[in-house]
């Protein structure tokens, strides 16, 4: 008689943890706008970075590279700027602001077929006038690296239905997306929507 009780009351508390889980995850905003404090810079950006990784079979046994790729708007006292945020993950190279990722210092992003040539601003977020990164990264040894792109170059990357993004250097390696596409669609066309109003 308690087991049964207390499988039942077990699965009410279940329950509710699950429902309450669900309804914190439904009013998280798609875009969220940060004051940095300490540099007085308001930075807007979506809640879900695409996750892409190498165009590669998935081994379960082994780290993977993978890239993140998030958008941001920069205001600083009126002056807008945008900026495609790149959070770097290779297994043979550990991030630190000595040793920048490879191949990264130029980067070609394909949309629907165009391609965009996209050249680094900078490793750090002071680049974007901020003191601390906006976007999670999914390792803490992922380096950050940040590029200047335009309204146009970001509704571009919305509209994409296979977005690919190929490094540059002596070594040139291809990543495509694995994971969040269509939220991360979703988002980005709801940071455009917020950014252009």
């Amino acid at each position: 008689m308690r087991s049964i009780r207390s499988l039942r009351w077990q699965t009410l508390l279940s329950l509710t943890a699950l429902a309450i889980l669900s309804a914190c995850t439904a009013v998280q905003p798609t875009v969220i706008e940060k004051l940095d404090e300490l540099t007085a810079v308001t930075v807007t950006y979506c809640r879900t970075p695409l996750v892409m990784s190498p165009d590669t079979p998935l081994n379960r046994e082994a780290r993977r590279d993978y890239l993140q790729i998030g958008v941001l708007e920069v205001n600083q006292m009126g002056a807008l700027k945008y900026y495609l945020w790149l959070g770097i993950t290779l297994v043979d190279q550990g991030a630190n602001s000595d040793d920048h990722p490879e191949g990264f210092e130029a980067i070609e992003l394909t949309a629907n077929d165009e391609s965009l040539e996209l050249d680094v601003e900078g490793w750090t977020p002071a680049v974007i006038g901020t003191s601390e990164p906006v976007y999670q990264k999914l390792f803490t040894d992922s380096a950050d690296a940040y590029y200047q792109v335009t309204l146009e170059q970001i509704q571009l990357l919305t509209d994409s239905d296979n977005l690919k993004l190929r490094t540059t250097g002596a070594a040139p390696r291809e990543f495509v997306s694995w994971y969040s596409q269509e939220t991360f669609e979703g988002d980005l066309a709801e940071f455009l929507r917020a950014v252009t109003q």
